[in-house]
């Protein structure tokens, strides 16, 4: 990790919303509206932005844990801009505070841990795990 990698740091990420999105899509009796898991990854993806230039070469980061509120419902056709702001680095892990936005109202808030690996060692761990 690089030392620019301090709270406050901010990163965004927005994504126009679907069919593919939608809970109706995947439940044909729910209703047409964005679903909890595509906000959230609209929300990690502001969190990896707010991270990833501030990591060493061999260096990335993953999502592991989550508290998060969806808030209010979104159609198909509107965007989602998330912003997530690193509030604390504690070692390797680093803590952010995300929300969500689609042009209305604030449609999720809440807060994420990722964990920044170091890819080789990651790597061969799986390969540990799966004898590959």
């Amino acid at each position: 990790m690089k030392p620019t990698l301090i709270p406050g740091v901010t990163g965004e990420a927005q994504k126009r919303i679907v069919t593919e999105n939608l809970v109706s899509h995947h439940n044909p009796r729910g209703p047409a509206v964005l679903a909890t898991p595509y906000l959230l990854m609209i929300m990690e993806w502001a969190a990896y932005n707010a991270i990833a230039p501030h990591l060493d070469e061999g260096e990335d980061s993953v999502g592991v844990g989550f508290e998060f509120q969806h808030l209010a419902p979104t159609p198909a056709g509107a965007t989602v801009i998330a912003s997530a702001t690193v509030t604390q680095i504690a070692g390797m892990m680093v803590t952010l505070d995300f929300e969500a936005h689609d042009g209305h109202e604030v449609v999720g808030r809440g807060t994420h841990v990722r964990a920044v690996l170091d890819l080789a060692r990651f790597r061969r761990r799986l390969e540990r795990k799966f004898g590959r």
